[in-house]
């Protein structure tokens, strides 16, 4: 999942329109003036947090191309495996779920690989930025680090990793298969989930 190289410059109307997605208490997102625009990192460093919506499917069923609000926080210390890492790949920002640890000589780091990927990365720990501390889906808080749904979605989608690389090419199998997933962990309504298939 990517993010801009810049976040875009925000109005505060623009900045009311993404809380009102958000029902549930939560940091009031940030604003800043058109002529300056900032990089995350920035964001993380001056305000604590960073807001906004996740570009690509890479993250994919559980973040939604544009369509969810994403909430990172910086990282601190070492990052736990099922935690979601922000991290920079040349101009891009990407978030992708940390599956693993490795160790190159003096260097340490993370395997990491996004929901909707079959590639592994090596990541050194030095290089991430944040940690995904929540998102909202569809208005609904999800929090990381307290909801029991999102452990079990978070252990299972890894667990799952064989299958989903042997079944690479059945997409259609694969997007079956993550509805279901979600809503057994609670994390998608079953109402929702026949809406999202005609999108």
């Amino acid at each position: 999942m990517t993010s801009e190289k810049d976040i875009p410059s925000a109005t505060p109307d623009a900045g009311a329109s993404a809380a009102a997605e958000c029902s549930a208490p939560s940091p009031a997102p940030f604003a800043f003036a058109a002529s300056e625009p900032r990089k995350i990192e920035d964001v993380l460093a001056s305000e604590g947090f960073y807001m906004g919506p996740p570009a690509g499917v890479s993250m994919w069923p559980m973040l939604r191309n544009r369509h969810d609000v994403m909430l990172v926080a910086p990282a601190q210390g070492e990052l736990r495996r099922y935690d979601v890492a922000l991290y920079r790949r040349g101009g891009q920002y990407v978030l992708h779920r940390v599956v693993g640890r490795y160790e190159r000589g003096s260097e340490k780091g993370y395997v990491i690989c996004g929901d909707n990927c079959v590639t592994l990365e090596y990541i050194p720990c030095g290089d991430v930025l944040g940690v995904l501390h929540g998102f909202y889906r569809d208005g609904r808080h999800i929090d990381c680090e307290t909801s029991r749904a999102y452990h079990a979605y978070s252990k299972l989608w890894v667990a799952l990793f064989p299958v989903r690389k042997a079944c690479k090419g059945a997409n259609a199998a694969i997007r079956r298969v993550g509805k279901r997933v979600l809503v057994a962990c609670g994390l998608l309504d079953r109402s929702a989930s026949g809406k999202a298939g005609r999108r």
